[in-house]
């Protein structure tokens, strides 16, 4: 089985940089791997990819793969057999949406792990084996100490119960929806007093409990990175393909003075 690179360096505490991939293209997969991120969230639950679309996700992983980068998806919802198709497709973790209690955090990491440590369905005829290529007695083990299980706290109800989620083995870092829990709270920016008692309560819980915290970042992107690694942050997440193209095509407007 590949090799998760990404795995190996959260766990050596090296600064990591990431994106998500909106358009479902491998072209602009591939772009962004060339660019040397890190990491590619595929997401499969606000853009047009479907998780269950495997032929095309098989192919913007693949594009992962050639440019170097680790392919990770966000699923739209958290489901065992959801998880077992973008695994096989290659991907090497899922980040699961509304995870709010220990419970689901457990579940989360049973859909993605084999027996013994979980319930993912098994089956050698995929991508991950080569198709049977690459299967070896012990290939079952390397698969779970490669995949990644990246829950997403977006509510009241998941912050309350953090402490609990975090001490679920096998989770290998955390996100944190702000713009989800202050809609949730009724504020419509994470500017509000209590989003921002909600990050640092969020921070200062996964500094506690070992769990690495990933930070989405916002242009101007120079100055948000560099704060962001001045805070002690090593997950960065940096927009997502649409808004890098957006950002890119707005500061040309701009030197026009559009």
């Amino acid at each position: 089985m590949k090799k998760n690179a990404l795995k190996g360096k959260i766990s050596e505490g090296e600064v990591t940089v990431g994106s998500f991939l909106f358009t479902p293209s491998p072209t602009v997969m591939e772009i962004l791997g060339y660019a040397g991120f890190d990491f590619v969230i595929i997401d499969a639950e606000h853009s047009p990819t479907g998780a269950l679309d495997t032929v095309n996700l098989e192919n913007i992983v693949r594009a992962g793969e050639v440019s170097g980068t680790t392919p990770l998806v966000r699923i739209p919802e958290r489901s065992r057999i959801t998880t077992q198709k973008v695994l096989d497709a290659g991907a090497l973790g899922v980040v699961v949406p509304m995870i709010q209690t220990r419970r689901e955090a457990e579940e989360a990491v049973l859909d993605a792990k084999y027996p013994p440590l979980g319930h993912r369905g098994s089956c050698y005829l995929t991508r991950p084996t080569q198709f049977t290529a690459a299967f070896t007695p012990d290939y079952w083990a390397e698969a779970n100490s490669n995949t990644m299980v990246i829950p997403l706290i977006e509510s009241k109800t998941a912050v309350d119960n953090l402490e609990d989620i975090l001490s679920v083995d096998g989770i290998d870092f955390l996100f944190f929806g702000a713009r989800d829990y202050s809609m949730s709270q009724g504020h419509p920016t994470t500017d509000d007093p209590e989003t921002k008692r909600a990050i640092e309560h969020v921070k200062d819980v996964c500094e506690r409990s070992g769990v690495p915290l990933a930070r989405f970042l916002y242009p101007p992107y120079d100055r948000s990175v560099r704060q962001a690694m001045d805070e002690g942050f090593r997950i960065l997440v940096v927009g997502g393909d649409v808004a890098l193209l957006y950002q890119a095509c707005r500061d040309v407007m701009k030197s026009v003075g559009r």
